[in-house]
């Protein structure tokens, strides 16, 4: 099979394709660089690249349509997009297209993209040798039942990216899945967790609970010790918890894999019986791990992105996406109850000001310490989001307009009265607020136009006040 790594890079930014070509080919990859849009299928089928670098603005086209062309075209082809922390919402849906990972821009440096280029190609290149590998095989054994299996086994997995974000949920289902290619008798997996170790032990047929005893050592000792320092070890067995010690001497043979990517140990998982397993088996447990492994990466990833398209890298409030699709849900809610339900826009006064005297950190760290009072001034069943840049939406449930009043100048007094510290300085700085109240009939839009009309009367009315007027 031919070594030499080809790319494609989908960017209509030329001078940036320009940079990255030169900058790939020191690693002697061959790159293929398109501004303008191409036929995906002609040219995959002619230049057989190992992965695609696209950025979410190539086309008019949505990168996640684009990523369906080139999964026709190569079903495995694995796409990297590049996405500024605006466009999250996109690569958010590229993820669940198929992408096989997202590079944040601008760039801490290029040694980032190739690094993820190159452990996509790199995965991709060994899914190639093992297609003709399995193409060889399939000659000769057209009736293997084994690549049948794998493939569904790899769908399965696929199709859990976005569906859980728990690992162990993931393991649980790969021995289900496992199981209809091996011959075990006890199926376990490692999972570090944040304050513990979770060691989950499924049988694979009527198998004595006893085994939990030896089974955790087994596992414990194949992680490196940095993942497994000071933390308490759970035993799990069929769903309960086993309060078990590790010294027991059952004669039991397994193969035990470490579930890793190029960047991080997701913990180790192991099949026993008590007769050895020969190389054949060993080689196919190995496989499906690193598929495994694969997935558990995503499926981390997705949930980052997840959590960037949630809440608002800054402040930690939500996004305005998010908020306003809370407020809608909100709307409908008490449309459909005819509950009570305000809302209040809220914008800090003179905020240019303070950019302009102290400089950007300086109002980042206003903006943080704002969200902070208004998240720790609501109750747990209201919403705050951060609106626009200083700016912030305040959704309050089961409130009519004279207590989201009250509540408004609350938080109104708590911003006028706070001094807000940055190096040496103590800054104050006021706020106006709008309020909104729900009517009959009144669509989220129309409650927002209320709360800002609301609060450009504050602004013109002289600022640092909360205005409700309800004509």
């Amino acid at each position: 099979m031919e070594r030499q790594k080809r790319l494609f890079i989908l960017n209509d930014d030329h001078v940036l394709n320009r940079i990255l070509k030169e900058f790939f080919k020191e690693y002697g990859i061959k790159v293929h660089a398109f501004a303008d849009e191409i036929d995906f299928d002609g040219e995959i089928r002619e230049k057989k690249p190992h992965a695609i670098l696209l950025d979410v603005g190539y086309s008019s086209a949505s990168p996640a349509e684009l990523i369906e062309k080139i999964k026709k075209s190569e079903a495995h082809m694995p796409v990297i997009v590049m996405a500024g922390m605006e466009d999250y919402g996109r690569a958010l849906e590229c993820l669940r297209a198929g992408a096989y990972a997202v590079l944040k821009k601008p760039f801490s440096s290029y040694e980032e993209i190739y690094h993820g280029v190159n452990n996509a190609m790199s995965h991709f290149m060994e899914r190639l040798e093992i297609r003709e590998l399995t193409a060889e095989m399939e000659k000769r054994f057209e009736h293997d039942k084994l690549n049948l299996l794998e493939l569904e086994f790899v769908k399965s997995l696929q199709r859990m990216i976005g569906e859980t974000e728990e690992a162990v949920t993931v393991l649980k289902n790969s021995f289900t899945l496992i199981r209809n290619f091996l011959s075990f008798e006890l199926f376990a997996a490692l999972v570090p967790q944040a304050d513990e170790i979770e060691i989950h032990v499924y049988p694979n047929g009527p198998t004595n609970p006893a085994v939990a005893e030896y089974v955790p050592g087994t596992l414990i000792r194949r992680m490196r010790k940095a993942l497994l320092e000071d933390k308490q070890v759970k035993v799990v067995f069929e769903g309960q918890e086993a309060d078990a010690p590790f010294d027991a001497n059952e004669e039991y043979k397994s193969v035990i894999v470490a579930l890793a990517t190029r960047n991080k140990t997701h913990g180790c998982a192991g099949i026993y019986r008590s007769r050895p397993f020969d190389y054949y088996e060993e080689s196919i447990f190995k496989r499906f791990c690193a598929h495994i492994s694969l997935t558990l990466e995503k499926i981390e990833l997705f949930k980052e992105v997840k959590a960037l398209s949630v809440h608002d890298g800054l402040t930690g409030l939500y996004t305005h996406l998010f908020i306003t699709s809370k407020l809608t849900d909100e709307v409908a809610r008490s449309t459909r109850y005819g509950s009570n339900l305000s809302i209040m826009l809220f914008d800090l006064d003179n905020f240019k000001d303070v950019n302009d005297t102290y400089g950007h950190l300086a109002g980042d760290t206003i903006l943080k310490e704002v969200g902070r009072i208004m998240t720790g001034s609501l109750r747990s069943l209201d919403s705050v989001g951060r609106y626009g840049g200083e700016e912030f939406l305040v959704i309050l449930p089961e409130t009519d307009g004279d207590s989201a009043k009250v509540i408004g100048e609350r938080l109104r007094r708590k911003i006028e009265e706070m001094d807000f510290l940055y190096e040496d300085n103590s800054i104050k700085l006021t706020i106006c607020g709008g309020l909104a109240v729900h009517r009959e009939a009144m669509d989220e839009n129309g409650l927002i136009k209320i709360a800002d009309d609301n609060l450009y009367k504050a602004k013109r009315e002289g600022k640092n006040m909360v205005c409700y007027d309800t004509k």
